[in-house]
């Protein structure tokens, strides 16, 4: 049974000209006054549903179990897709059926979902552009304060929701063929290349990774470890092979794009 927290997260690609984050924490509030409110990230690339799956799974385990995760990246808000509740690992999720939660479904995480349908949690009045505030939100807030899961809807197969595919590195008896997922504000790259891709070979032997015609020798520790305005690999904080410059932008002096293919070449 989880323990609620009354914690609430926000994962968006709002961003904060507008006034639109503002009015979600407005909408939490009117509906439980006592919810805290954290704010994952609001900056996520416009319609970027990859990188908001990316960044929700990489986040939600820095929170107490119990807390509520709104994830809101949702190009066909209006249409005829479904809005999703999930329990997984002790945590609790609601997001569009668009792929957002896909990572939890691959790997066997989730243990209840719902489809949101029950409209006495909704305010009389729903616009058909904002369904982060007009339905999730007032969902979100009831789960926060300790509403039971099943009172959203009907109960639902993660095999019959939106999945993305997350494309998995290739591994040859001598490279692992990965590329780019995500390029983060300070221009760091991430790629699709896991810890666990590495230490697939042991002893751990790195003779060159390759990006965009560059080459970096090695994996290092830190950003520090390579001269001012020299590209770096390291594995970042989620876990997985990271290409920075230290105190530059590396996306850009590689003019790398999502998708763009990174090699690791293994000593033979």
């Amino acid at each position: 049974m989880i323990q609620f927290t009354n914690i609430i997260t926000l994962t968006t690609d709002f961003g904060y000209q507008d006034p639109y984050v503002g009015q979600v924490k407005g909408a939490l509030l009117k509906n439980n006054i006592c919810v805290n409110i954290i704010d994952i990230c609001h900056d996520l690339p416009p319609h970027d549903i990859l990188a908001a799956a990316i960044t929700i799974h990489s986040s939600y385990t820095y929170f107490p179990n119990g807390t509520v995760h709104m994830v809101i990246v949702d190009p066909g808000v209006g249409s005829q897709r479904n809005i999703l509740t999930m329990e997984a690992d002790e945590h609790l999720f609601i997001a569009p059926d668009n792929g957002l939660l896909s990572m939890f479904f691959q790997e066997n995480q989730v243990t209840a979902l719902h489809r949101v349908e029950n409209a006495s949690l909704f305010p009389s009045e729903i616009s058909a552009t904002f369904h982060a505030r007009d339905i999730m939100a007032p969902v979100a807030s009831a789960l926060a304060g300790g509403m039971p899961l099943e009172t959203v809807g009907p109960a639902v197969e993660s095999d019959s929701c939106v999945e993305l595919l997350f494309p998995a590195a290739e591994i040859t008896s001598e490279t692992i063929n990965g590329q780019i997922l995500q390029v983060d504000r300070f221009g760091n790259i991430r790629t699709n290349i896991s810890c666990g891709d590495l230490h697939s070979f042991q002893p751990l032997q790195i003779h060159g990774i390759r990006l965009k015609g560059h080459e970096i020798p090695t994996i290092s520790s830190t950003y520090s470890d390579a001269p001012t305005g020299k590209l770096v690999a390291l594995i970042d904080s989620a876990g997985y092979l990271e290409i920075a410059m230290n105190k530059g932008n590396a996306s850009e002096f590689t003019k790398c794009r999502h998708g763009d293919a990174v090699l690791v070449i293994m000593e033979k």
